[in-house]
């Protein structure tokens, strides 16, 4: 996104906040953030964005995109940075869902529902690359210039039902009132999961392989997502895009798309279907794959998947089995991708 501002616009000046090392215009600093938990390098970020945007007194292009929320991230006065990181690796542990896990996240961030136009100077505009079902651009990387309600009860809501400890002092701190914030300027979303199924659909119809569309999103409990999508596909590619909830239960290797993949083997073992699950970003859990590609002799190649599922050790037993996809990062991220051949 930020090489594309710099094609777009005459000169470009500020910071870009990425998951690695990688090109960006003259004029720009790269800064590398952690993901999926923010640590140091992601608070020096949120730190380094806070001060671009202080100090700029011209238009502000704000290029958003998936996975921000970890990246960059700077907490509230009277929250800790430990806190911030615990609970974000909990609410990663546990399954909470998107919109509970970005509730939880902008009242602990001096960034994000909004929060970031307080420091500005100058007009916001914004530009999304969406990895949110339903591209809703308040969500992607917690919004950090589209403004949302103050709500701290219904974050602590979540954080208590989740079994999360809060300290009084950090909940003093996330109740705390905050100033009205600016009116959000325009934002425009640029693409999301539905443009990458798109284009997957229309590469199997150029090749001459019927394809369908999923209209609706991938969400929900992972195995219902599933089972539903197997059962509902057409004959020949069925291709969907949506991140479902996979709770966390062992210390094992593996990701969402990974357990996807490993689930799906079982459905499909005995039969000549193959299905594909993929982190579009390249970087699926703490699998360092992209995700997997299964069919119906994965358990033959690899054994009882029950085991690995328990463990959320998915990503080791498709390695074995030579099914797993590594594809680095793709530097964009449009939710994951599910396809399925039959």
């Amino acid at each position: 996104m930020c090489r594309g501002a710099g094609q777009a616009l005459e000169s470009v000046g500020g910071i870009c906040v990425g998951i690695e090392r990688d090109a960006v215009p003259r004029g720009v600093s790269l800064v590398v953030g952690n993901h999926p938990v923010p640590d140091a390098a992601s608070f020096f970020a949120g730190e380094q964005v806070l001060e671009v945007v202080a100090r700029s007194h011209d238009r502000i292009v704000a290029l958003i995109s998936g996975g921000g929320s970890a990246l960059c991230e700077y907490p509230i006065e009277g929250v800790p940075h430990r806190f911030v990181s615990e609970v974000n690796r909990e609410l990663l542990r546990v399954g909470a869902s998107i919109d509970e896990v970005n509730l939880v996240r902008r009242h602990l961030s001096a960034i994000k529902g909004g929060r970031l136009l307080r420091f500005a100077t100058a007009p916001v505009q914004t530009f999304v690359i969406s990895d949110v079902c339903g591209a809703d651009p308040s969500v992607v990387a917690s919004g950090p210039t589209v403004p949302q309600p103050h709500d701290p009860a219904a974050a602590l809501g979540v954080l208590t039902r989740l079994g999360i400890d809060v300290p009084p002092a950090i909940g003093a701190a996330i109740e705390a009132e905050i100033d009205d914030l600016p009116a959000r300027g325009p934002v425009t979303v640029l693409a999301d999961g539905k443009t990458a199924v798109s284009a997957i659909v229309e590469a199997a119809n150029t090749a001459d392989v019927p394809s369908t569309a999923v209209e609706t999103w991938l969400r929900g409990d992972v195995g219902d997502t599933l089972a539903n999508f197997i059962e509902t596909a057409r004959p020949g590619i069925t291709v969907a895009s949506g991140e479902p909830k996979v709770a966390v239960h062992g210390d094992g290797i593996g990701g969402r798309n990974t357990h996807a993949a490993l689930m799906a083997a079982r459905l499909i073992t005995g039969t000549d279907f193959v299905f594909g699950a993929f982190a579009t970003d390249g970087l699926d859990g703490n699998s360092a794959s992209a995700g997997a590609i299964v069919d119906g002799a994965t358990l033959e190649r690899g054994g009882d998947p029950g085991e690995a599922l328990a463990r959320s050790d998915s990503a080791t037993y498709l390695d074995r089995a030579g099914d797993l996809v590594r594809t680095g990062p793709t530097g964009t991220n449009v939710a994951d991708i599910w396809v399925l051949w039959r």
